[in-house]
């Protein structure tokens, strides 16, 4: 029987829909998987508090998307096992919908409860000053917490230099409850001092990306987004938009050229 659902497939992810969802599910695209995974229906569970159900995706052959994509990317032994040590599969972005592997990690049960009762309610309140997001890279097995600066943020050099900033990473090769502490303590940090504190982090590599600077024409004042050479910029300007998120650089690792 084909699937109810309707699959578009964008470079290395895979957009679920059907009709009547609010949401659009978001995976990680493997040619070994992609016709079982496009041949099934999948569907929203319904919320339940008494079970723990948030509402994930889940097919009635496949199981819960986020368990099924694991069990592809690290084994059905290793998924298995984990299970039976009394870990789960984190959507590390607390967006259940999201079962991209970038955005999934295991972890002890009593720590995603933990995770769901502070870091993500926090990092989902500072959203619109800072947006924090914490992936994995499983191409390097390290993590990288992104921050998207929606307040004006600034990097001062020794000599004085003021560079305005776009985005700032982080790359971790440590256990993810040291990441997420990290990002934990970053978001507390800002909201009570009102700065971007990364002294005290785990971090073992940071890049900071500077705000570009362009002129806005008076027509454009007001246009969320403008377009210079078929690039397009956030004009901050314009109010009323925000940075979500900001994507994790792949292959990043401490010996890396790109790295800081």
């Amino acid at each position: 029987m084909p699937s109810n659902n309707t699959f578009e497939r964008f470079n290395d992810e895979v957009h679920i829909r059907k009709d009547g969802w609010q949401h659009v599910g978001l995976t990680t695209y493997r040619d070994d998987y992609y016709n079982e995974l496009t041949s099934s229906t999948w569907n929203f569970t319904n919320p339940n508090s008494e079970t723990n159900d948030k509402g994930y995706l889940k097919s009635s052959s496949l199981g819960l998307l986020h368990r099924y994509i694991m069990g592809k990317w690290y084994g059905e032994d290793v998924l298995q096992k984990m299970t039976e040590h009394g870990y789960v599969v984190d959507h590390m972005n607390n967006i259940h919908h999201d079962c991209r592997i970038s955005n999934l990690e295991f972890l002890k049960k009593a720590y995603n409860t933990a995770k769901g009762q502070m870091f993500d309610v926090d990092a989902s309140r500072l959203n619109h000053n800072i947006a924090l997001n914490i992936f994995k890279d499983f191409s390097t097995g390290y993590y990288q917490i992104t921050i998207g600066c929606n307040d004006d943020i600034c990097k001062k050099d020794a000599d004085g230099t003021v560079h305005h900033l776009a985005a700032v990473k982080l790359l971790y090769n440590c256990d993810y409850t040291v990441v997420i502490n990290d990002a934990e303590s970053i978001l507390r940090i800002y909201e009570t001092e009102h700065k971007l504190d990364l002294r005290g982090t785990h971090s073992c590599g940071t890049k900071y990306c500077e705000t570009e600077r362009i002129v806005i024409t008076k027509e454009e004042a007001n246009q969320p987004i403008v377009f210079r050479n078929g690039v397009g910029y956030i004009n901050r300007g314009a109010g009323n938009i925000w940075i979500n998120s900001v994507h994790y650089d792949e292959g990043w690792t401490p010996s890396s050229e790109h790295s800081d």
